[in-house]
């Protein structure tokens, strides 16, 4: 009877164990196997679908990355998600939309952009991420770095690309309609970015800033000054970044030209995010 007794113990530890031990399996395959690092694309104010396709589906023509994502933000911030992003997905790329396309208070924008790191990481586990900014993107990415990436537990940053990035108050002949675009609350944020204790000193970040000039004579590329563009080099100084700048010239500079048929942009991005040295 205790000799019955003591093998069906010993049965029931084996089989404990063994379950143990093929559940151990499983997470470290999962966890051996993680999502590679997504990069966000963030349209400008007035942006559409096609102001970052350009830049998507080519890197994925040209063997870089993936297309997934498409998330689309409604005017209430409601998040849509359209796309699948299976695991094994190359440099999976994900494109944002903001039905409120003319949002110029950065600072709610950078709200959703919050949202939307969270939800990413509640749903695919996301720890890093890349983002491509264009335009007045570049504000609202910026401030959602400055905002929330010290938040505990929060996915952080790993590239970052801005282009054609408005960071200084700009001219009102160009920007009658908005008067975010040449308010002192520009000036204000630009101030703590760069003061030496900033959070944004702390960020483990690469940044790659493309810069637009349509001549040698116009020191703009039609809407962002060189100037203006320029300043995030005051940004990147801490001790785990670099910075990195490139200056396209031509009618390929334009605003709008740099994300949407300038091959050389193209070139620069996919090398910086993908094929490190």
């Amino acid at each position: 009877m205790k000799n019955k007794l003591l093998i069906k113990i010993l049965l029931i530890s084996f089989a404990v164990s063994l379950g143990f031990l093929t559940n151990a399996q499983t997470t470290f395959a999962s966890s051996n196997n993680p999502r590679e690092i997504p990069t966000l694309f963030f349209h400008g104010f007035g942006g559409t679908v096609r102001s970052m396709d350009y830049l998507i589906d080519q890197s994925q023509a040209d063997g870089y990355a993936t297309r997934t994502l498409t998330i689309f933000v409604s005017k209430k911030g409601k998040l849509s998600f359209d796309g699948t992003w299976p695991k094994n997905a190359k440099n999976p790329e994900i494109q944002v939309l903001f039905g409120n396309n003319h949002q110029s208070d950065y600072h709610k924008t950078a709200k959703w952009i919050n949202t939307i790191i969270l939800t990413l990481q509640k749903r695919y586990q996301i720890t890093r991420f890349n983002a491509v900014a264009h335009s007045w993107g570049n504000n609202a990415v910026m401030y959602y770095l400055f905002k929330y990436s010290d938040k505990k537990n929060q996915p952080q940053i790993d590239s970052l690309v801005n282009i054609a990035a408005p960071m200084q108050v700009l001219n009102r002949d160009i920007y009658r309609r908005n008067p975010w675009r040449y308010s002192d609350q520009l000036t204000r944020d630009f101030d703590k970015y760069t003061h030496p204790d900033s959070v944004m000193r702390q960020l483990h970040v690469r940044e790659l800033n493309i810069i637009g000039q349509l001549s040698k004579e116009d020191h703009f590329d039609k809407a962002v000054p060189v100037s203006s563009a320029k300043s995030l080099k005051k940004v990147f100084k801490g001790p785990h970044q670099t910075y990195q700048a490139r200056l396209f010239t031509g009618n390929r500079a334009e605003h709008s030209a740099l994300t949407r048929r300038n091959p050389r942009v193209l070139h620069d991005i996919e090398h910086f995010l993908w094929q490190r040295n």
